[in-house]
């Protein structure tokens, strides 16, 4: 019973603790991580994902990654996967029943990788990053095992030949690791063997490697089949997973040395280095809370929960540019937008991420497609596709901008691959209605598109930053709509351009000469009239806004403090508009637009 015990208390401990770290700290992340990964039941994407050597461990990954659609499955799946993993390396280097402990090492590393991704998330060079670690050691081990159990010489010599030579191709990295931990193992028994397997490592990867995956760099070639995010340039975000590789390869021996000391002794070493690793798994976790925005942010949009986005984007006290995008976006949505946009900080954080990233190319796809600019959001989606790979992301964003777009034949082409995949295909097939030339006039989407995007295809650079092309268009005056005059006003607010703010807000007000106007518009008119210096025309805008309204009220209590900073702006007077004014245009304008935004 107590040796049972040993076995069956730390797996189920590592199984539970798991489980629920992952479901506290972790759905986001696994939404997201799917939702860039790509899995389609066709010959196509073997072809595609086979074009590179160890091709079958990351196609096994990206199958089980799609599960994680539903987070808690996906995270249970991987739960489930790891614990098996540790039974499996206790069973395959024969490790005694108390240092059970010891094959914990490697899946809580494997924890520790996942949960230290970051914005490289949004772009990987590799198919199944959440399961392929997982699959590869499961792979690895089983080699491992087979290699130390063959009892003739001969065998081990034939054994190690197919590995190294045949299997390769197939699983990359991961079957030179599981020859190389058996060879370890064995190494004493025979040293003959042990350089012809280190010979085979060193040579056999590349040959093959450069003479039959002719796409693929075969400088990479040890590499291959591992996860790939610019990994080159982050190997903080990879230590964990190296760590697992090599806790691997050496815990037979580890084994043995901890068991020279007694059985009672090394087993409490064993768990001793097993909290030690569980200890990692916090201390690497990336916590940026613009990133944990992000991808909940990203999650909400992707299962159609659009109405939680705008709670998530006012919670984060110091934005990056794609939350401030994000909210405007909801506020827009619900005609807040000239009401309530600078009641939120503006004051932007950078995106703090190893891996090379703006805001542009993680979310410029969607806040495009948002605003109904199709050309443009293909465009970025397209590029994220080209430079990296497919992901369920972009193909719903380039499927539904060539829908809108109206062109039937390329539309048929995505949302047939999308029907092809498990959880997108009633996606696709709901969109399809949209290919009827008469359904898509009178979609309110396509009206909206036609009352916003008034400028020929051509007429703005496609290649500036996201949120400073929009700004940028919508303070140049085309044909005005309401829709429009409402984006207008509140990009000539965020760029500080008082000749278009003024043409918009007086034409909007000879229209309609009985409009309320948004508070946000009231404080601009009250603060660019007093920027004026003319008395009369002041006198004038605050008939217009309503003497005694709130914002003119407030106005008038402040204005000798605004007069002092358009004259003279200092530090004193700033941080006194900021405590007596909070959420206005006037603390914008002096405060949170001074400290250098950059749009990008």
């Amino acid at each position: 019973m107590k040796r049972t015990l040993q076995l069956i208390i730390p797996l189920a401990a590592f199984a539970i603790l798991t489980f629920a770290y992952l479901a506290l700290t972790a759905q986001d992340l696994f939404f997201v991580a799917q939702a860039n990964d790509y899995f389609v039941y066709d010959w196509t994407h073997v072809a595609r994902i086979s074009e590179q050597p160890g091709w079958l461990v990351p196609y096994a990954g990206s199958f089980l990654t799609q599960f994680a659609y539903h987070p808690l499955q996906g995270i249970a799946l991987l739960t489930l996967l790891l614990t098996l993993l540790a039974w499996l390396m206790k069973w395959a280097l024969r490790l005694p029943r108390h240092l059970t402990a010891l094959a914990l090492l490697p899946p809580v590393l494997v924890v520790a990788f996942v949960m230290g991704w970051d914005y490289g998330v949004f772009g990987t060079r590799h198919y199944g990053n959440l399961f392929s670690p997982t699959v590869g050691l499961m792979v690895s081990t089983l080699i491992a095992a087979i290699s130390i159990r063959l009892p003739k010489r001969w065998m081990q010599y034939v054994w190690a030949a197919v590995v190294i030579v045949g299997t390769y191709p197939w699983l990359g990295f991961y079957a030179l690791l599981g020859i190389l931990t058996g060879t370890i193992i064995n190494m004493r028994h025979n040293k003959l063997y042990t350089l012809l397997v280190a010979a085979g490592v060193a040579v056999v990867p590349y040959v093959e490697a450069h003479t039959f995956f002719v796409e693929f760099n075969s400088r990479y070639a040890w590499q291959a089949a591992l996860p790939f995010m610019d990994y080159y340039k982050t190997i903080g975000t990879w230590m964990p997973l190296y760590a697992a590789f090599a806790l691997f390869a050496l815990m037979h021996p580890l084994a043995n040395l901890l068991n020279k000391t007694g059985e009672r002794l090394s087993a409490v070493a064993a768990v001793a280095l097993a909290v030690a690793a569980v200890c990692v798994v916090p201390l690497h976790r990336f916590t940026d809370s613009n990133f944990s925005t992000l991808i909940a942010v990203e999650h909400a949009y992707g299962v159609g929960e659009d109405d939680r986005v705008l709670d998530l984007c006012t919670k984060q006290e110091q934005p990056i540019r794609s939350i401030i995008m994000y909210r405007n976006i909801e506020l827009w949505k619900r005609g807040e937008l000239l009401d309530k946009m600078f009641q939120y900080s503006w004051v932007a954080d950078t995106v703090h991420s190893r891996n090379l990233r703006h805001n542009t190319y993680i979310t410029g796809a969607r806040v495009f497609q948002q605003y109904t600019f199709w050309n443009f959001s293909y465009r970025w989606a397209m590029e994220r596709t080209v430079m990296f790979n497919p992901s369920y992301t972009d193909m719903q964003i380039m499927a539904q901008d060539i829908v809108y777009n109206h062109e039937p034949d390329l539309a048929d082409k995505y949302l047939s691959q999308l029907e092809n995949t498990l959880y997108y295909k009633d996606w696709a097939r709901s969109q399809r209605r949209l290919l009827d030339a008469d359904v898509l006039k009178a979609d309110s989407i396509a009206m909206l598109h036609r009352k916003i995007v008034l400028v020929p295809h051509g007429a703005i650079d496609n290649t500036e930053f996201c949120e400073y092309l929009l700004l940028k268009y919508f303070t140049n005056l085309f044909a005005l709509t309401p829709e429009r005059a409402e984006l207008s006003l509140a990009a000539s607010l965020v760029m500080e351009k008082e000749d278009e703010f003024w043409q918009v807000c007086l034409a909007e007000v000879k229209a309609n000469p009985n409009i309320i106007l948004p508070r946000h518009v009231q404080e601009a008119a009250l603060l660019f009239a007093l920027k004026k210096q003319n008395p009369a025309l002041l006198s004038q805008i605050k008939l217009m806004v309503g003497p005694q309204g709130a914002v003119c009220q407030q106005f008038e209590r402040n204005q000798d403090l605004l007069t002092r900073l358009l004259a003279q702006p200092n530090e004193a007077d700033a941080a006194t508009l900021a405590t007596l004014c909070p959420g206005t245009y006037w603390n914008y304008f002096f405060n949170d637009s001074r400290r250098g935004t950059i749009f990008d």
